[in-house]
């Protein structure tokens, strides 16, 4: 007979967001230098800021890919202005935007959540693309209906939009 039993109770999701933004900021400095964040460096800042090792069940890859993203978002949300108003065109924001991409670890690993919600990340290429293609203007409201860890809703504000966004699973709507 089996019996299975999770290593670790999963956290809160306020607890969770949490600790995921704490290891966000940690990834926020390396992106502000310029330094690849790999593997090693994710789970560094993972283990600091949920005080575990994804082994211990508490944190999984694909929750550490969520901190990449919100470290993205806050580079954004703190460069983001800037650098539109530098690179004027697309393809110098999106020249700009490969570099703090190409940054980031890709996704590897998915989880039973991201599985169940089918939750895709919009790379940030693919989500200046679909700016671009919206001409979004100061006066629009963007609505952004599943609006995940707030990539795509990130440039939609830098370029001048409103926002309203959603998200079903809880600890993405917390990061919010």
């Amino acid at each position: 007979m089996n019996i299975l039993s999770p290593v670790a109770m999963p956290a809160a999701p306020i607890v969770r967001a949490s600790a995921i933004i704490a290891a966000a900021h940690q990834l926020l400095a390396m992106l502000e230098r310029g330094q690849r964040i790999d593997n090693a460096g994710l789970r560094t800042a993972m283990e600091i800021a949920f005080e575990a090792s994804d082994a211990s069940g508490v944190w999984d890859w694909k929750t550490a890919y969520e901190a990449c993203e919100c470290a993205t978002v806050l580079f954004l949300r703190k460069y983001g202005r800037a650098l539109f108003r530098k690179a004027d065109t697309p393809a110098a924001r999106l020249s700009a935007l490969s570099k703090v991409s190409g940054l980031l670890p890709t996704h590897t690993r998915r989880s039973e959540e991201s599985q169940a919600h089918q939750q895709f990340s919009t790379p940030v290429p693919l989500g200046l693309a679909a700016i671009a293609a919206a001409a979004i203007i100061p006066r629009d409201i963007v609505l952004e209906p599943s609006a995940g860890t707030g990539l795509l809703a990130i440039l939609a504000e830098i370029s001048g939009g409103s926002l309203l966004l959603n998200e079903l699973a809880e600890t993405r709507a917390d990061l919010l």
